[in-house]
């Protein structure tokens, strides 16, 4: 912590020269490092080239890390995504490539609103670092381009290989994690451009997608339905630094300090073909699983930006076996992390995106069926995750098909929505969904609020909760910049006290015969406070006539309708059977002026 607070100080410093028109200093007078001092001389070199209107690459300092997109070309990690600018015109835009970055200078809290922003939010109070968000710029016309989305497809394959060529007892090692499953759920494919449309409506500040007509959010049934694994447990909070993670991956592997350093380390992370090479042959059962595991959870759960090595905090839970893997919520862990990730790449200049993109991609599906492949087929098996019902392909990857995206979400209505893609009772089968607090992944804490997203539960959507805020919290346009901080014990005293406590109350609430239903007041609350619509083209308001095609879509509102209009014919109850009969008149309508 006291690393990045002095990385910021340095940043300061370093936007203090620039302005004021000063190199860097001699080191004598400003008492700092030669890192600091190269830094300096790069962000004056950053300064020069956008006054210039040119783009350059940042000089990378030897032990920095580098990212990697799906296993292939490394990039570095603060790479920024290229800002477009585009003039409006008929029918839609004609776009130009502009400058690289946003040219600001940084200015603290610049990234706050204090006052009624153009398409965004009337009142800042509720998602505050809106000016920091890229959403902040479309409306004016500034697009940034694709995100780069990390995976690590090559090794999930050496894992699956691995795991089936392993001997009988690692493989029963492994199977007991309730893990094992994870490198063959992950998706060969990845949609950029849907994930990126759906990260430009991502808010930090609410830890929810903002729509046109509300907030949704990825909960934790989300990630035990899509990935199967557990969000019961205990928090995954270890962590140690420096020497004492390199000793752990000295025992793991069986190495000393200068063979480590000399072949298997580079840049605080472990290459991934090390942990293949050294654990998968020749090593006792358990340092086999050991490694196995190690190497799953950077290339599933927690990918980020390392391309090749793997961060060796990843072996914390299982160095002293994998036994009690099982009992961590490793669910809740990536959940956190994705939910970070989210938070990072929203900011205006960020280029790339980490964290399990998979399950990302597989909420959008459940939830969007205007966005939804093909099955995988009719009758998956109840227990697989429903990550592999959907057949995954190589989309189209062009900056027309990303902004017909981000129109078509503009366009978006909540009848639309699946809002329970797996049936009722939700919360009896995974009770921890309605938990009301903080979740964690060693560092990284994240508020996790489902009164903001009723509808996924069952329930009339009303005005949430006011949401919960970090101690120290930095959201500027500037990504590198990006900090939440909060006490631990906090987020581990409201995970443990569940629940008894930390719960959501759902007596209070008012169940919903009508899955999209809100509270009247509610999309007036939503109006002032957030931004429902993010392109400004005139075409991008809520479309009033659906289309035929959409099968799921209508499918779902008549088993809806039909289903409801029955229970109230049953209760005899006229009221409701005459709100149920406008209802089914009503689809009748919608069904006949479907194109």
């Amino acid at each position: 912590m006291a690393g990045r607070g002095g990385k910021e100080k340095a940043a300061g410093l370093i936007s203090r020269d620039i302005e004021e028109g000063s190199g860097p200093r001699h080191p004598a007078r400003r008492g700092v490092t030669a890192s600091v001092r190269r830094d300096r001389e790069a962000e004056k070199l950053m300064a020069d080239a956008q006054r210039a209107h040119v783009t350059v690459q940042r000089p990378m300092s030897d032990d920095e890390d580098y990212a990697t997109m799906d296993d292939g070309e490394d990039l570095p990690e603060s790479d920024p995504s290229p800002v477009r600018r585009a003039s409006k015109g008929k029918g839609g835009r004609s776009e130009s490539s502009g400058s690289s970055k946003r040219s600001r200078n940084v200015v603290e809290d610049d990234w706050v609103v204090t006052d009624p922003v153009p398409s965004g939010p009337i009142d800042g109070t509720v998602i505050p670092s809106f000016l920091g968000h890229v959403a902040s710029t479309i409306w004016t016309g500034q697009l940034r381009s694709e995100l780069r989305g990390h995976t690590r497809g090559t090794f999930c394959r050496k894992l699956n290989d691995w795991y089936k060529s392993a001997r009988p007892e690692v493989r029963a090692l492994i199977r007991g994690s309730q893990l094992s499953h994870l490198p063959s759920t992950m998706y060969t494919h990845i949609d950029m451009p849907l994930i990126c449309a759906f990260v430009e409506r991502w808010q930090p500040d609410t830890s929810s997608f903002h729509m046109p007509f509300g907030e949704m959010t990825i909960m934790l049934h989300d990630v035990w339905e899509i990935l199967r694994i557990l969000v019961e447990g205990r928090l995954v909070s270890d962590s140690i630094g420096g020497e004492q993670l390199q000793s752990v991956v000295m025992e793991v592997f069986g190495v000393n300090r200068n063979e480590l350093l000399a072949t298997h380390w580079k840049g605080g992370g472990v290459f991934c073909n090390s942990v293949v090479s050294l654990c998968s042959v020749g090593r006792m059962s358990e340092f086999e699983a050991i490694g196995w595991m190690f190497l799953m959870f950077g290339s599933t759960l927690f990918i980020d930006k390392s391309g090749d090595r793997i961060r060796p905090a990843c072996v914390l839970e299982v160095q002293d076996g994998v036994e009690d893997v099982a009992g961590y919520s490793w669910g809740t862990a990536t959940l956190a992390y994705l939910y970070r990730q989210l938070g990072v790449a929203s900011r205006g200049d960020c280029g790339q995106i980490t964290g399990c993109l998979t399950l990302l991609q597989a909420w959008i599906y459940e939830y969007f069926p205007c966005f939804r492949p093909q099955r995988e087929g009719l009758t998956p098996h109840p227990e697989a995750p429903r990550a592999r019902i959907w057949i995954t392909t190589q989309q189209s990857r062009t900056e027309t098909r990303l902004r017909d995206l981000c129109r078509r979400l503009d366009r978006l209505t909540a009848a639309e929505v699946m809002w329970m893609p797996y049936g009722p009772d939700i919360v009896t089968r995974t009770p921890r969904t309605i938990y009301r607090g903080w979740i964690r992944y060693r560092d990284v804490m994240e508020p996790y609020m489902p009164d903001r997203c009723l509808r996924q539960l069952g329930y009339i959507q009303i005005v949430p909760m006011p949401a919960f805020r970090g101690t120290k919290v930095v959201r500027p346009w500037n990504s590198s910049r990006y900090r939440l901080e909060h006490p631990v014990v906090v987020a581990d005293d409201s995970w443990s006290f569940f629940p008894a406590a930390s719960t959501l109350m759902l007596m209070i609430y008012t169940l919903a015969q009508i899955p999209s239903a809100c509270d009247e007041t509610y999309m007036e609350w939503y109006t002032r406070y957030s931004h429902p619509h993010i392109m400004p083209d005139m075409d991008a308001h809520p479309q009033t006539v659906l289309t035929r095609s959409n099968s799921e879509i209508w499918v779902n509102r008549w088993t809806t309708v039909g289903t409801g209009m029955l229970a109230a014919l049953r209760r005899v109850d006229e009221d409701t059977a005459e709100m149920w009969a406008e209802e089914v008149d009503k689809l009748m309508h919608d069904w006949h002026l479907a194109k």
